[in-house]
């Protein structure tokens, strides 16, 4: 889960970041802590699950120790299972122009991709990105605004019983 966790907020960082250079006329490489930037995250869970719960208050530990407590805004919204309504959060988490958005499970990743082509996406708990978007050729790498982590563990290495 630790490593989850630390891949999940290193991607949120790095997007963040290179969303701010791009948005800064300043050449200075400080670091996110010492600017003055509040980065707006949303999150979309689908649904209450201890194992969702989990990857969601990960993610916001991590980011808001990375960040700083005063850089981070999260706006976390639970779909309550239904697709319409991860779809609804999205859309207005598109119209908010939030600087990025984590999907928790696959009905909320599917909610962000249809709701924005550039608002970075992070997903998580998310067991195939092939099936989940629809992706006719996949290496592995979602490519666009989305990245994240799969729950899906290799069946070939598992233990035959």
């Amino acid at each position: 889960m630790k490593e989850v966790k630390r891949i999940m907020v290193a991607a949120a960082v790095a997007v963040m970041a290179l969303t701010a250079a791009g948005c800064s006329s300043s050449s200075s490489s400080s670091s996110s802590k010492s600017s003055s930037k509040v980065y707006k995250i949303g999150i979309c869970q689908l649904v209450q699950h201890e194992a969702l719960d989990a990857a969601t208050k990960g993610f916001k530990e991590e980011v808001t120790k990375e960040l700083g407590k005063s850089h981070v805004k999260f706006d976390t919204q639970n779909a309550q299972g239904d697709s319409s309504t991860a779809t609804t959060i999205c859309n207005n988490f598109a119209s908010e122009n939030e600087d990025l958005i984590l999907a928790t499970a696959t009905a909320s990743l599917q909610a962000a991709s249809a709701a924005t082509k550039s608002i970075p996406i992070l997903g998580t708990a998310v067991t195939n990105y092939q099936v989940a978007l629809n992706l006719k050729k996949f290496n592995g790498t979602v490519g666009g605004n989305i990245s994240g982590t799969s729950d899906l563990a290799p069946l070939d290495k598992q233990e035959k019983r």
